[in-house]
This record gives C-alpha cells, sequence and structure tokens, in this order.
C-alpha cells in the first residue's frame, strides 16, 4: 500500500501546510491526516507536523500539532464532517511541542482523553527538588536535558508548559487491542509510541521520516531525569540514546515486516517539496542505519586527528549553514549521541574538559549489522 493511494482532500502550500489527506484501508478504517504549520525553518526545516484521525468505534486522534494550532486543527477535522467531539482520545506520539503543544485546545474544546506512553506523564511535570540547576527547576523534567539556552527556553516555552501541566494523562495501553498495535520506540524521545493500524498502516511519529533523520537523544540525560522515572528502568540505553534508537528500528521492522508494503504516515514530511514521499519500510530502515553508521565513521575519522571538543568535530562536520543561530546546539547534541555509541564499543573515550579522543578502535560496526 503505497502513497498514490492518499486521497488528497484539501490541498495546502508546497510543503503540505494545510493539506488533509484521507486513506481508505482494506479493513474499511478510514485514517485522515491533517498538517498543521510548524515554526521551525530555514536549513532544519521539518515541514508541518502531520496529526491522524483513526476512525472506528472509538475514533482517536494522534497528536495535535503545536501550541497555538489546536483551534485550527479541530476546524480542518470539521471540514471533512466528522464532529471533533466524537474524538474519545489522543494519542501523543512523543514528548515535543511541535506534537503535544495544541492538545490542551483541543481537550478544552473536546473533552477528549489524553494518553501517552508512561515516560511521558513522569517526564512533564517539574520536580522543582531535583533539577539540575535553579532555572531548570522552573521546567518540567522533560526539558532539563533540552539543548536550547535557557533564554530560548524562558521566551517560547513557559506557556506551553503551564497549560501542558494542567492535563490530566492516562498511560497508553501498551498491548494495543481492536487493530490497534503500540510500540514503545525510544531514541529520537524516551516516550516515543509507533501505531500499527489493522496491519495496514504505520504511525511512527518521528521514528521514521522521509528525507531527514530524526534528532537522537543522548544517553547521559538518563541520569539527570532518573528522579522523575520508575525504578524499573535501570539503564540508558534502555530509554535514551542512539542504542536506543537502533533498537527502535528493529522493533518496528519486525512489527511491521509480517504485513507486507505497509502505508506509512509519518509526522513531518509526508508531502514536501511538492510532492507525496512514499516510505518502504525496509528500505528506509536501511537507510537510516547507514546513515547512522556513515555519520559514526565520519566523527571517528576527525577525532583520530586527535582529541577535539563536541562543537570542533560538528564544525568539521557539517555545513556551515546547519551551524547558525541555534543549529550549533543541534549539531553538538548529534554528534555526542553518536560518540557515546563509540565509547560503548570502545572506539571513542571522553575526556575532562569536555574534549574526546579516538582510540584507534573501529568496533562501533557492531551495532548496525553488516555493511
Amino acid at each position: 500500500m503505497r502513497s498514490e493511494r492518499l486521497e488528497v482532500i484539501r490541498q495546502g502550500d508546497s510543503s503540505g501546510n494545510g493539506m488533509i489527506v484521507r486513506a481508505i484501508l482494506c479493513s474499511g478504517r478510514a485514517l485522515y491526516g491533517f498538517a498543521t504549520e510548524n515554526f521551525y525553518g530555514g536549513d532544519w526545516d521539518l515541514g508541518p507536523t502531520w496529526n491522524y484521525l483513526v476512525c472506528g468505534d472509538k475514533p482517536f486522534l494522534v497528536d495535535a500539532g503545536r501550541r497555538g494550532t489546536g483551534l485550527h486543527l479541530l476546524e480542518m477535522i470539521a471540514s471533512v464532517g466528522f464532529d471533533p467531539r466524537e474524538i474519545e482520545t489522543i494519542v501523543v506520539s512523543h514528548g515535543h511541542e511541535d506534537h503535544d503543544g495544541g492538545i490542551f485546545e483541543v481537550v478544552g474544546k473536546t473533552g477528549a482523553r489524553v494518553t501517552a506512553h508512561e515516560a511521558y506523564g513522569c517526564l512533564m511535570r517539574p520536580l522543582p527538588g531535583a533539577a539540575p540547576s535553579r532555572e531548570k527547576a522552573r521546567f518540567p523534567v522533560s526539558c532539563w536535558c533540552c539543548p536550547m539556552p535557557i533564554s530560548f527556553s524562558m521566551r517560547n516555552c513557559l506557556d506551553y508548559h503551564a497549560e501542558r501541566a494542567k492535563l490530566t494523562i492516562s498511560d497508553l495501553e501498551m498491548n494495543g487491542g481492536a487493530g490497534i498495535e503500540v510500540l514503545h520506540t525510544p531514541g529520537h524521545s524516551p516516550d516515543a509510541v509507533a501505531l500499527l493500524i489493522d496491519g495496514e498502516a504505520l504511525l511512527p511519529g518521528d521514528t521514521i521520516l522521509p528525507g531527514i533523520t530524526p534528532h537522537p537523544s543522548q544517553e547521559r540525560f538518563f541520569d539527570i531525569v532518573r528522579p522523575a522515572l520508575p525504578k524499573k528502568w535501570r539503564e540508558a540505553q534502555e530509554l535514551f540514546g542512539l542504542r536506543a534508537y537502533l533498537r527502535s528500528l528493529a522493533k518496528i521492522e519486525q512489527m511491521a515486516g509480517a504485513f507486507g508494503d505497509v502505508l506509512v504516515l509519518p509526522s513531518h514530511r509526508l508531502y514536501y517539496r511538492d510532492g507525496f514521499n512514499h516510505i518502504g519500510l525496509k528500505e528506509r530502515i536501511e537507510e537510516l542505519l547507514q546513515h547512522h553508521f556513515d555519520r559514526c565513521s565520519d566523527f571517528l575519522r576527525i577525532l583520530n586527528t586527535g582529541p577535539q571538543s563536541l562543537q570542533e568535530v560538528a564544525r568539521q562536520h557539517f555545513r556551515p549553514e546547519l551551524l547558525k543561530g541555534h543549529g550549533i546546539h543541534l549539531a553538538s547534541d548529534e554528534v555526542a549521541s553518536h560518540c557515546e555509541l563509540m565509547a560503548a564499543s570502545g572506539d571513542v573515550v571522553f575526556l575532562e574538559g569536555g574534549k574526546l579522543i579516538a582510540t584507534g578502535t573501529k568496533n562501533f560496526s557492531s551495532f548496525f549489522g553488516p555493511r
């Protein structure tokens, strides 16, 4: 089942903003996709956030866009003849503002129940006594590890967090049911989930995207947020980091592989630059694995020339336009997540003072399988 099977209900712009699509699965179930605007732009542009309405006896919505787009999303839903008040549940694919920022508005108009992976509820609220700094005490645990400067968070995020803290969150039933299979897919975010609908359509959130790769988290975040987490999570790689992400890709491939050519409906760039982006699942997973393998290889090449900081490695690897403004923070985090994996394989050592050095080995390939 390919993206050509999608019916365009309403056209959007060249990036897909404002677009509405529909797919009728062989099971008879209808899925609607609604593209709400995202504020990210420039060379880090993700395109709009795609939010999905899954119809059935108990219809539910997956995500609600960034803050300020919730009411627009409800208008889009109503425009296809669906009463938004019939939405019983909102499923959060993962706890990033461009996916859950609009939920407060949607809940206010519909009264829908909000469900998310267990980790989401643990991390979305403040825990002042355990915060890593006085400034971070004002923010929920999920933001203690944000790569952006505190000035950015103070300017852009306080209202979002205040609204989100008012929500009542139920733990998502991971056993699915009624044709819905749910899989915990950490790596990009510790609370990320993917949904397989009737064995025909996959909603992977940001875990699998066309054309771009999701930003991996870092394993070191685990120790920072540990006070908010249940004790059942004992190791960082269970929730955070590139190793978690690679395992999530393997789980998705295994879950969906038995169902043939599933329709993959990502949270970004379903439609982009005037065209749909079909995702062949096995092929895209292989591309993602190769991407991260190649990135590790190049970071290791750079570090073989001598000890360097994360920013020094980033400036040698990434194009200059990607490092403008806050781009350097994102790029440095990307270096860190890959070097953590290589540290686990003995190829890289983190030194005091924030620098890294290569050890001369190339054992990291064991995490990627045959290349």
